[in-house]
């Protein structure tokens, strides 16, 4: 009978935890709600059993929704403290409220339910129990496959991705802590009338344990799982009885060994074990036509648009999207200054500019996590600036991330199906009881997901778990949920990071369908030729302001622009180097072969080589997104590479760990100066010396200092109090306080003014002079092919061109590098010219 009851609350619960992601330990709180209301209700009012479990269930509801909005504004562990506090708070006040509860001594009597005449004594009563348990198991069945459903999964998986298809995270949370409420409340019910008297003590923080190590050991998200929990968790005492002393103790044993071992729990386990000894379903998407789905070539929905939509005929006002004098600041920071944009309809809109220009930030701004500092967004005559993300989404702006952002658990179909729904998740009676109309939409909304999975080109398995898929994969699947939006404007996040020259093919074949269906798109990217190629304009940004706009043709012959991306001469700034006699041989001190590296599945270095002599300064120059960084990162022990080889003075430095690596004579200066900030300067320059004997540090401290004298005047200085360009002068000194033989920087350029990047090139330049090898990634191309010896160029992860850095200062292919190629290259596709 216990084990009947204990699945009701865990049901509830692991809508809660399993299904929401939100982690409770107050369930017993709701519990004893629950079966107090009802003692009362019967024992003081005279009221039978059915009118006690309603009043309980609508009582837990109730309670449950109160302590959701004043506590889902946090999660995690300070969402477990403010449950437990709750625990402890209803314990407490079941005990002192005596003239109510009876305090300790708890209330007795309580009567069985009765049908008419018949009192349902403990033979009969089973059938009750199990009654409540069909329907508690029922009803978390029809919710797991509902929009709700999918609409708790969603938000427990990518609370960002949830906001960008117009769900209300915090909504969404208060419906399932208050199911999760009803439940239990309807399980104290049942045990109140089942034991025939409560108290206090049959409510305490350990029952609250017990029903969380249920349901973590049944398995989260299992609708099956609190069965099997209460299962095994409410026998085994009863088995264990002479050790009810260590009662505690075995259950905190449990939970542990369940966590370590059987992170899904016991289902999950079992659920994985037969996947993996059958085949899955081969249900495919592709490969002909689809029986009984919607156009795949209507997939905005021209025939049927959605009701609200946004989106009108080409070069209406109501779907154009106007932004205008955007103004975004953090702290003393600007990122954004007077940044204009208009998206109008059935066109491609290009979005570049070098790192820390302001992409993102506009990017943000437009799709609600930024709110502008000054400014205006509209589309058509209505206002956005001030919405949230899940707000902008309902108004018709739909977006994907430079980071896929898919619901990592649901199937691709679900993903999809999450997108098409958004915040018409319907009511929750209707998705508890699984009505006709709920199974109807369920169908047309999976017929209308393959259709759009057709449409970008999916040709694999709709019922695939998303968190199965490859890299190239996940960005189709997430732009076929962006599009299930119906927007009047997409806004694409670097859609190309990562995908190999087919894909990008693919990539522009489908941005150039998704512009003919009727939608303004907004496309951002470091692929030059994907953004070239198919944008009708492009707007260049630098430094937070808007430096160019016009045709991909203008931009790319724009001087401002490739200044911009290049760089700008300072011939006379830095001396010229003190050449080394030809007749003294040199020694390699790096070499890079072969060298891949990938970020999950997506391989973003591929087969690159680089070659350092000793007494050189090498530069690895490219555009944003080309892989600069994670090369350097991968040599100094900070990524492990796919394949190939690093070795560093004769030793294959390949697996080392990025500690060793520095203690061996490899330093970095990593991007962004990365000092620590709330240290002083004298601090960060003997964290730089970490490991060295201290008698030797205090004769280089003296020589860093000299050679930056700044740095002397500000040694008592919080570091994240200095300037940009003092950080960087920081941050090259601690690099040197670690005496290395090979200095890495990574875009020591970075967010500097060109006074301050002439500074940093010159120390630079007498490093090498004085014998020290650099190896630099930058993005500036010309500042850095002046001062050094020789060049790399990346391009999308590869060397496109090396050679001698004089020589490349000269080569026109390095600028194609940054702008991409002439238009109409590399896709065959012509943008829509805007009238």
């Amino acid at each position: 009978m216990l084990i009947g009851i204990s699945i009701v609350v865990t049901t509830g619960l692991n809508i809660l935890a399993g299904a929401s992601g939100q982690v409770s330990l107050g369930q017993a709180g709701f519990y004893a709600l629950g079966a107090y209301a009802s003692a009362i209700l019967t024992t003081r009012l005279g009221l039978g059993f059915w009118s006690g479990l309603p009043v309980a269930i609508a009582l837990g509801a109730l309670v449950g929704v109160v302590l959701a909005l004043a506590s889902l504004r946090v999660s995690g562990p300070y969402l477990a403290m403010v449950t437990i506090a709750f625990g402890i708070i209803v314990e407490h006040g079941l005990i002192e409220w005596d003239a109510l509860t009876l305090g300790f001594g708890g209330i007795a009597n309580i009567p069985r339910p009765r049908l008419g005449a018949l009192e349902l004594t403990l033979p009969l009563y089973y059938y009750v129990v199990a009654l409540a348990v069909v329907m508690s198991l029922l009803l978390a069945r029809n919710l797991e496959r509902s929009p709700w459903g999918r609409a708790l999964v969603a938000v427990r998986d990518s609370e960002i991705a949830a906001e960008s298809v117009g769900l209300n995270p915090y909504w969404v949370r208060t419906v399932a802590f208050t199911l999760s409420a009803a439940f239990a409340g309807a399980g104290g019910c049942l045990y109140a009338h089942l034991a025939g008297f409560v108290s206090p003590d049959s409510f305490t923080m350990q029952a609250s344990i017990l029903f969380l190590l249920i349901v973590l050991f049944g398995g989260l998200g299992s609708v099956a799982g609190p069965v099997v929990g209460s299962l095994v968790l409410i026998v085994l005492p009863e088995l264990l009885n002479r050790f009810s002393d260590y009662r505690l103790v075995m259950y905190g044993l449990l939970l542990l060994g369940s966590i370590y071992f059987l992170p899904q729990g016991v289902v999950g386990a079992v659920a994985r074990r037969r996947k993996r000894g059958s085949d899955a379903r081969d249900v495919t998407v592709a490969g002909g036509p689809t029986p009984d789905l919607p156009r795949a070539d209507d997939p905005l929905g021209s025939s049927q648009r959605k009701k609200g939509s946004l989106r009108g005929d080409e070069g209406s006002p109501l779907s154009t999207l106007v932004a205008s004098n955007l103004h975004m600041r953090f702290g003393g920071l600007v990122a954004l200054a007077d940044a204009d944009l208009t998206l109008t309809p059935r066109a491609v809109h290009g979005l570049i500019g070098p790192n820390g220009a302001g992409k993102t930030t506009l990017l943000n701004i437009l799709s609600g996590y930024y709110r502008p500092t000054t400014g205006s967004v509209s589309i058509g005559e209505r206002r956005l600036d001030g919405l949230t993300p899940y707000g902008i989404a309902r108004a018709g702006i739909a977006r994907t991330f430079q980071t896929t952002q898919l619901f990592e658990s649901m199937s691709v179909a679900d993903n999809v199906r999450v997108g098409l729904a958004g915040e018409t998740t319907g009511r929750m009676l209707g998705a508890l009881l699984r009505v006709s109309a709920v199974r109807r939409r369920e169908r047309d909304l999976r017929k209308e997901a393959l259709a759009l999975l057709v449409f970008v080109g999916y040709d694999g398995d709709p019922n695939e778990a998303a968190r199965n898929l490859p890299f190239g994969v996940k960005r189709l699947v997430e732009i076929a949920r962006a599009v299930a939006r119906r927007p009047a404007v997409l806004l694409l996040d670097e859609p190309a990071a990562g995908l190999a020259q087919t894909e990008i093919e693919r990539l522009a074949a489908l941005i150039a369908r998704i512009r003919d269906a009727g939608a303004a798109v907004l496309l951002v990217g470091h692929h030059m030729d994907l953004v070239m190629g198919i944008s009708d304009r492009v707007t260049v940004l630098n430094h937070g302001r808007r430096l160019a706009v016009g045709t991909p043709a203008d931009v790319q012959r724009d001087p401002a622009v490739i200044e911009a991306y290049l760089g700008q001469s300072r011939h006379a700034e830095v001396a010229p180097r003190s050449e080394t006699p030809s007749s003294t041989p040199r020694e390699t001190v790096l070499q890079v072969q072969n060298l891949a590296v990938a970020y999950d599945r997506m391989e973003v270095v591929s087969d690159v080589g680089v070659e350092v002599q000793r007494g050189e300064l090498v530069v690895v120059i490219g555009a944003n997104g080309s892989g600069k960084t994670t090369t350097l990162k991968t040599i100094a022990g900070l990524l492990a590479p796919r394949r190939g080889a690093i070795v560093f003075e004769g030793r294959d430095i390949t697996a080392r760990p990025a500690h060793w690596v520095a203690r061996h004579g490899v330093a970095l200066v990593p991007e962004g100066r990365m000092v620590f900030s709330e240290q002083t300067v004298l601090d960060n320059l003997r964290l730089g010396a970490y490991g060295r004997r201290a008698g030797d540090v205090a004769g280089d401290l003296e020589r860093v200092v000299a050679r930056f004298p700044v740095l002397h005047e500000r040694r008592a200085q919080l570091a994240g109090t200095l300037s940009g360009g003092e950080q960087q002068m920081l941050a090259i000194a601690r690099g040197l306080m670690a005496r290395p033989r090979l200095l890495l920087l990574d875009e020591p350029s970075l967010g500097l003014a060109p006074r301050l990047v002439s500074d940093v090139w010159a120390s630079l330049a007498a490093l090498r002079d004085e014998g020290l090898t650099l190896l630099v990634v930058e993005q500036m191309a010309e500042v850095a092919l002046e001062t050094a010896d020789r060049g790399y160029v990346l391009e999308q992860g590869r060397i496109v061109l090396a050679g001698a850095a004089s020589e490349l200062l000269r080569d026109e292919r390095v600028a194609r590098a940054y702008l991409g190629r002439a238009r109409g290259g590399p896709f065959g596709l012509e943008p829509r010219r805007i009238p």
